[in-house]
């Protein structure tokens, strides 16, 4: 693992994101300031930002109570931003709401620091409108949790320094995230968007009574899933060609698999009958068990997954 050439994150915006990420720095030994416009979500945000750093940690309290001692609240931008050289933004997914953020960032940053946006589907563009030094802005969304989850996706907008798109790449890397580029700004950047194909597939196979809600998601783990969890689609149906790899897998799967997409779901809107119907098999799947349990249930589950997958981290260099 290299070393991250930045020292000093200011994460700014104290939620579920913002906390993960703080989280995550702070076990990989960088000093991390958090801000939010709220004092509650402030205090809230640190407590989920050392249990997040704890889950990275051996269990043993000399390393926890140094990544803890690392996380530092403060109560304006411009304490945030004293000494920062990287800004981690991860405030409410509005474009005025993002706007407000930057414009404060930039008042109080130092003129090298960069500044990254943990925007899940805006257009880096729009966000680099109203800024001064439009170049050192970028979007690096994480997938949830991203202390525990790997990918860390790169937007540049128009305006973005290549040198600066390479050293967030080279930072995330020695982070042990792997970053992937997106060249071509699109709603929903890559995951979210296979995601989404996946979801509106997942939804119409229960709505149309197909199979049940957890046996649809049962399907997805412990099918694809599980090589999902290492390896591509492109890269598994090249492997599902034989000999002749993803050639021979057009050739001979193609026909077949273009059958199904004829009659899969194709509807761009949620049908309100659709909704229903996975909204009231997901409230007796759950079986009264909240959200807390859930996300630990997931949590501890994912670290037991990473130690094995990611033992050592296979992250490939960017052409």
């Amino acid at each position: 693992m290299h070393t991250p050439e930045f020292k000093t994150v200011a994460v700014f915006g104290c939620g579920t994101i913002g906390s993960s990420w703080a989280g995550l720095f702070a076990a990989r030994g960088l000093n991390v300031r958090m801000y939010d416009a709220s004092a509650e979500a402030v205090a809230l945000g640190q407590r989920r930002a050392q249990r997040a750093a704890e889950d990275l940690l051996p269990e043993e309290d000399t390393a926890r109570r140094a990544a803890h001692e690392r996380i530092r609240t403060v109560r304006s931008v411009k304490e945030l931003l004293d000494g920062a050289d990287f800004v981690q933004e991860s405030v409410l997914e509005r474009y005025a709401i993002k706007r407000e953020a930057h414009e404060a960032i930039e008042r109080h940053a130092a003129p090298q620091a960069l500044i990254a946006s943990s925007s899940s589907g805006l257009l880096a563009h729009r966000m680099q409108e109203g800024l001064a030094h439009p170049e050192r802005f970028f979007i690096a969304h994480p997938f949830n949790p991203p202390h525990l989850i790997p990918l860390v996706e790169l937007v540049p907008g128009p305006r973005t320094s290549e040198a600066v798109l390479q050293s967030a790449h080279r930072f995330y890397a020695a982070l042990e995230k792997i970053p992937v580029v997106v060249r071509k700004e699109i709603p929903g950047h890559l995951a979210n968007r296979l995601a989404a194909a996946v979801w509106r597939e997942a939804i119409d196979l229960v709505a149309s009574g197909a199979a049940s809600l957890e046996d649809v998601d049962k399907a997805l783990y412990a099918g694809p899933g599980l090589r999902w969890a290492f390896m591509g689609q492109h890269q598994i149906y090249h492997l599902n060609g034989g000999k002749g790899g993803y050639a021979q897998f057009f050739d001979h799967f193609g026909p077949q698999i273009e059958g199904y997409l004829k009659d899969m779901a194709s509807w761009t809107e949620i049908p309100a009958a659709a909704r229903q119907e996975v909204l009231a098999q997901m409230q007796a799947s759950v079986a009264g068990r909240d959200m807390q349990e859930l996300e630990s249930a997931r949590d501890t589950k994912l670290a037991a997954l990473l130690k094995t997958i990611y033992a050592e981290p296979e992250v490939p260099a960017r052409a």
